[in-house]
């Protein structure tokens, strides 16, 4: 998400602050009560913005103004599970295009640098789809992401020499979780495809047991794409709006 200022809450609660007036915050913990919550809803709300957006498993109904914008799942890929040697007829779309990939020559590269030809790949990406002003926010932030934090890594999808596409990646270590919550890409039929096996391949080489690959966004494709990858629904995702009342 853009943010011009961004800060845990109590060390647990990730929040983010823009200069529209606007805050986000993932109300997100293993073994957090309600209670938690709300209280950190009630100290943002003291800040000089005019919304809160919030991002959290259960509605929060402490609040009478607070608007349900919709209900989602943020989809995870058990490692152990999966069968990288790609048998059977349930892996036959996946072999097909990974194939394909290779044929093409597809190949990857892990890196930190935020360049400019992320950049324009990212400009081309922001034109081709329609973004909610959250995605906007989350997608124009990554530069200042990669500068200003030493966690996350770029996975990026080379065809020949031309890059064609990149993940952004990140890691719950204390869950032995990889976290996939972006992919923005120029050819999105393969380097799709071609991603998610190098990230599945990544994550099982590194110890980690579940690859978490976010929410379907209301979107019955990428629903469809992610369950190709054996991707199922673990957490519920209910994204909340709350307009503050001005103070001043």
């Amino acid at each position: 998400m853009v943010s011009d200022q961004t800060f845990l809450y109590n060390d647990t609660f990730p929040v983010f602050i823009n200069n529209f007036g606007e805050a986000d915050v993932i109300l997100f913990g293993l073994g957090m009560d309600n209670v938690e919550k709300v209280e950190c809803v009630k100290e943002l709300i003291k800040l000089p913005i005019h919304t809160l957006n919030i991002v959290s498993p259960t509605p929060l109904h402490e609040f009478s103004d607070l608007k349900i914008k919709y209900v989602d799942w943020d989809f995870h890929i058990n490692v152990d599970r999966f069968d990288f040697n790609l048998k059977g007829s349930l892996y036959k779309n996946i072999r097909y295009r990974l194939r394909q990939a290779e044929k093409m020559g597809y190949h990857t590269r892990l890196t930190k640098e935020f360049t400019s030809n992320h950049i324009y790949i990212l400009s081309r990406h922001l034109t081709q789809h329609k973004f909610d002003v959250w995605d906007y926010e989350e997608l124009l932030s990554l530069d200042k992401f990669f500068r200003e934090h030493d966690h996350g890594m770029i996975m990026e999808a080379y065809r020949g020499d031309r890059l064609v596409g990149f993940d952004i990646i990140d890691f719950l270590e204390d869950n032995k979780i990889m976290v996939v919550p972006l992919g923005i890409y120029l050819e999105s039929s393969l380097t799709s495809d071609f991603l998610m096996y190098t990230n599945l391949k990544f994550a099982r080489d590194n110890g980690y047991e579940w690859v978490d690959v976010g929410p379907a966004c209301g979107s019955a494709g990428l629903r469809s794409f992610k369950e190709k990858w054996f991707a199922t629904p673990k957490f519920k995702l209910i994204v909340q709006t709350l307009k503050v009342k001005s103070t001043q």
